[in-house]
């Protein structure tokens, strides 16, 4: 894998962009412990140049606002064609809850580990299948027993690369082959995100 960047930007979103997001086409996975909401978005120009200045150039592969009411366990953005570029998340709550992990491991094909959301779009590895289709999993570390982690069914095999405080409007940029997860917080009630996944 060619190392990329880890890009923040604060600020990223006029109110112009923030008012123009439609909530209308909306896709909802079921899940016991608090369901996750897509709102699909067309990204404006004026976004996407901002992105590029940043990046360089790009395709869209899809991108929507979610909002979910519990935070996000490991998984990848890689997509299904290797093509997978980054993924840029913007918190749109005003005072974000926790921050976002990122892992050393990658895939070049988007798994979950975790079967918590009723879905089809990316196949959920067993321990065994891990090892074989995630680089650099390691199954004799683990990531630390703390309430960051309280989410992550099985911690084993991953360890963290970076730690990136949500905070309102800053544009978080990185390569979305990293498996990357929600920080757990005490007390966690939802989070609200414009998320945007790019091709090469």
């Amino acid at each position: 894998m060619k190392l990329k960047r880890f890009i923040q930007v604060n600020n990223f979103l006029s109110n112009e962009e923030i008012d123009s997001f439609n909530y209308d086409i909306k896709q909802e996975f079921k899940s016991n412990t608090g369901d996750l909401t897509l709102y699909h978005q067309k990204i404006p120009i004026s976004i996407i140049d901002k992105i590029k200045k940043c990046i360089g150039e790009f395709s869209i592969r899809h991108s929507h606002i979610y909002q979910l009411k519990q935070p996000y366990r490991l998984h990848c953005d890689s997509g299904d064609k290797g093509n997978s570029y980054y993924t840029i998340i913007v918190p749109l709550d005003k005072n974000p809850q926790g921050g976002l992990f990122i892992m050393n491991q990658w895939s070049n094909k988007a798994y979950s580990l975790d079967n918590y959301y009723t879905q089809n779009i990316q196949s959920v590895l067993s321990f065994e299948e891990r090892k074989e289709k995630i680089n650099e999993f390691n199954p004799d570390i683990s990531l630390p027993d703390t309430i960051d982690f309280q989410h992550i069914k099985d911690k084993r095999g991953f360890s963290v690369k970076e730690y990136i405080d949500y905070e309102y409007n800053k544009a978080i940029m990185y390569p979305g082959e990293f498996y990357h997860c929600s920080q757990n917080i005490k007390n966690f009630t939802s989070k609200k995100s414009l998320a945007i996944f790019t091709n090469v």
